[in-house]
Parts: structure tokens; C-alpha cells; sequence
């Protein structure tokens, strides 16, 4: 059972325990109340107090909520609220439960389970699809945001156990909504950011294509691109060449190298032109090489990893119990359906038999046959001894369907809708004489098991 340590208020959230920190805000998960029983988990970004008085700081802050807003896509969470209460600048977001793709890789590396290549596809291609949809979105005047993420890295990438991957954190995002005014400053992960960036240089899409360029070579070579202190990082970036992947995996997929060393490009004028270009090569890579990168797989190998429970939370479920019978009796869930289905099928009756009566109202004609679905239930007391059901084994069997399949020598029977009464005909006879001879010749339908 989960034991939920309260962190106090925080306007009409309830703070529930710590995620993380960073160097302006602090991160909590939290629970939104509602009339009627509702709640939700949310997260909570809520901004230290003392950069409440900084004004670039908080400007980057509401900038945040602002561009997240303006965002809709399945792999970017969504913001819900941006607010002060209690002394405090609050960002609430959508809760995704799931690790970071760094946790997952060492993890992964601690269990000996390396990521199999359609999982990592299936990974990068969700990333950039979300990073796509980020740089090609306009606002609500269809003027160009011009966003870049500025710091995609693994640690900005969670996956849910159901494989839903969400880009994290745009903090530090670049945007034409958004005026800098410490234009020229390096902002993200030294390790994963592109030549132009650390040379604080302008940006465009491009530099976050990088990024996933590093995320796409570590996930498949199992090793860090840049290593070292940052002035060895950032040199090695604007300087070097990168090694290609086959140098470190004997046998790395030729294709899959190219769409690797073409996102690492110094110059970004050979770059990957932008993320959806990148998505639509890893698929057009898996479709070559029969790799199936779908949410199915991706869920297998997190599972596997991480083989545990959601932790439960006593008295939060929403699932009702079945009250027990006056007599104190406790009911199966086998009884409990067989009841519901009585239920269902009386009133089924009812409304049949109101209809006819309408209609006979409406026509002022009697001679309507009425089915009556009652007529279909019987009472366990009034089956004969052998008919009845165990009832600790299983539900009984009011419409004696065992006993159907036990006859051999019933024949199928097909129940036809109410209708009007009509003037029988007489069939021909030379029909009648073939009916029953392709009926004898026909063994399933003596057996009873012929098909519809």
C-alpha cells in the first residue's frame, strides 16, 4: 500500500511528495480536487520564491506555460494551469507515470538487458514526431513560434510503461514568442547540444535534430558520443569528426549509420533538415529491415525492465463493491451476471411488450404476435434435479444451454424478431423433397454444429 507524505497547499492542489529540483523550480506530484468525488494527479512546477522577484526569470517561467499551451500532441504533456497561490508561481501539468529514458537505459545496463533496435526506433521516432510538432507549430494568428527545445536529452525524455514517450521541460525553449534578452547565452546539456550552440550562435530546428542524433547513436552503440569535462565536451563537438557507430558494433545496420552521421553534422546546411525528415527515415529503416518499433514492442522491453506494479493507494479506488444479500450470503460474480442478464432481458420484455401495445393502439390491430421475454428465464427451483446447477461451481443455466450442447440430436435453432401474422403458404413440393435431401446428405447439419 502507497503512503502518500503531504507537502501542504498549494492553491486548489494538494501536494503530495517531492519529484525533483532543478536550479529555479521545484517539481511535486500532486492531486486536483473536484465536486462529486473527482480528483486527478497532476504535476506541480512551482518557482522558488526568491525568482518570483527576478523578472527575466519569471518571464521565462509564464513564457513556459505559454508555449506549452499553445502546444496539442500525445508525446508533449499537457499544461493545465498556470497560477500564484501561497506565495508561490505555480505551473500544473499533465502527470505521466513512467521512467526517463536514462533511468531506463541503466537500468537496463544494471539487469543486463541491452535495448533491442526496434525499441530504440520506436523510442526516437516518438521524440521527433513531438520535437516536429514543437518547431512546425503557429500560434493562434498562424505566425510561426519558431520553437526549439534547446535541451533534448535523455534525462528530458520519460516513457510510460504503456510506451508513450513525452519531450519534458521547455524551459529553456527558444521561440519567437519569447524576446531574450541574454541573447547569445548557451543554455542545456553541453553533451547533446549542436556545434552552433555552443558557439551561442543563432539556432533553428536543427540543433534539436542534433541532439537526437547523440540520444539515436548512444541508445545503439551503448556508449556516451561526448565524454570528459565540458571544455573537452563543447571542443570535441565544434572540432572533431564523429566516429561513425560501426567503428564501436561490428555489423551496425550501413542505412542506419547514414541517418546517424547525417543528424551529427557540424554543418547544419548538410544537417538532417529537420526532425520529421529524421522520423520518416527510421521508419522508412524499419520497413526495410522488417523491424516492428510499435508501442507493443517498446511496452515489452519497459515492462521487462521495470516488472513492477503501479503501488496502491487504500481508499482512492473508484471501483464500487457488490453489497451482499440481506441474508448475509455472499454473491459470485457468476450469480451477480446471471442476475444482470435477468435484469436486462425483463426489461427488454417490458419494452417490447409497451411497443406492441402501441402499435396495436396505433392500428387498432390485435393479431400481432408478441414474444415475451420472460418466457426465456427459468427459475433454478423449476428445472428438474439433474438440470440444476452447483452453486458454488458455476452460475445456473437458465436458458439450458448445456443440455443443447449435450443432445446430438437437437437440430439448430434460429430465433426470428416478432412480426405479423401472415397467411401460411404452401411450399412446392419438388423444394420440400430437395430440402430434405441435401439436409441428410449435409453431416454438420445433422450434428447440429453447420454455420449461419
Amino acid at each position: 500500500m502507497l503512503k502518500l507524505v503531504k507537502h501542504g497547499k498549494i492553491g486548489r492542489y494538494e501536494l503530495l511528495h517531492k519529484i525533483a529540483a532543478g536550479g529555479m523550480a521545484e517539481i511535486f506530484l500532486a492531486r486536483q480536487w473536484g465536486q462529486g468525488g473527482f480528483f486527478r494527479d497532476v504535476v506541480i512546477k512551482r518557482l522558488f520564491p526568491h525568482y518570483a522577484e527576478h523578472e527575466h526569470a519569471l518571464r521565462m517561467f509564464q513564457d513556459e506555460a505559454r508555449l506549452l499551451a499553445e502546444l496539442s500532441h500525445p508525446n508533449i504533456p499537457q499544461v493545465y494551469d498556470l497560477g500564484y497561490a501561497d506565495g508561490y508561481w505555480y505551473l500544473a501539468m499533465e502527470h505521466v507515470s513512467g521512467y526517463t529514458l536514462a533511468d531506463l537505459c541503466r537500468t537496463a545496463a544494471k539487469g543486463h538487458k541491452p535495448m533491442p533496435l526496434a525499441v530504440a526506433m520506436g523510442i526516437v521516432s516518438q521524440v521527433c514526431m513531438a520535437l516536429h510538432h514543437a518547431h512546425e507549430r503557429p500560434d493562434r494568428e498562424g505566425r510561426a513560434l519558431r520553437i526549439v527545445h534547446r535541451d533534448v536529452t535523455p534525462q528530458n525524455i520519460i516513457i510510460s510503461p504503456d510506451a508513450v514517450v513525452k519531450v519534458l521541460d521547455f524551459g529553456v525553449a527558444q521561440s519567437s514568442a519569447r524576446v531574450d534578452t541574454d541573447a547569445g547565452a548557451v543554455r542545456g546539456t553541453y553533451a547533446y547540444m549542436g556545434p552552433e550552440q555552443v558557439r551561442g550562435r543563432p539556432l533553428d530546428k536543427r540543433a534539436d535534430v542534433f541532439a537526437v542524433g547523440v540520444i539515436l547513436y548512444e541508445l545503439t552503440t551503448g556508449r556516451r558520443l561526448f565524454r570528459g569535462s565540458d571544455v573537452e565536451i563543447m571542443t570535441a563537438i565544434v572540432e572533431r569528426e564523429v566516429p561513425p557507430p560501426s567503428r564501436h558494433i561490428q555489423n551496425y545496420p550501413a542505412d542506419l549509420e547514414e541517418i546517424v552521421l547525417t543528424a551529427l553534422q557540424r554543418d547544419r546546411s548538410r544537417r538532417t533538415p529537420s526532425a520529421g525528415h529524421m522520423a520518416l527515415s527510421l521508419d522508412q529503416f524499419c520497413m526495410r529491415n522488417g523491424l516492428v518499433s510499435g508501442a507493443l514492442v517498446v511496452s515489452h522491453y519497459v515492462r521487462s525492465v521495470y516488472p513492477y506494479e503501479r503501488a496502491h493507494e487504500k481508499g482512492m479506488g473508484i471501483v464500487q463493491d457488490e453489497l451482499p444479500p440481506a441474508g448475509g450470503a455472499q454473491v459470485t460474480p457468476e450469480e451477480l451476471e446471471a442476475k444482470l442478464l435477468a435484469e436486462e432481458l425483463r426489461a427488454l420484455g417490458q419494452q417490447a411488450r409497451a411497443a406492441g401495445a402501441r402499435q396495436r393502439a396505433s392500428t387498432g390491430d390485435a393479431d400481432v404476435e408478441e414474444l415475451s421475454v420472460d418466457e426465456l428465464l427459468v427459475e433454478e427451483e423449476d428445472l428438474p434435479d439433474d438440470r440444476r446447477a452447483a452453486p458454488a461451481s458455476r452460475a445456473p443455466d437458465r436458458l439450458g444451454l448445456d443440455a443443447f450442447d449435450e443432445d446430438s440430436d437437437v437440430k439448430p435453432v434460429v430465433l426470428l424478431s416478432p412480426k405479423r401474422k401472415v397467411q401460411e403458404r404452401k411450399l412446392d413440393g419438388a423444394f420440400m423433397s430437395d430440402l430434405e435431401r441435401r439436409l441428410a446428405e449435409d453431416p454438420e447439419s445433422s450434428s447440429g454444429s453447420g454455420q449461419s
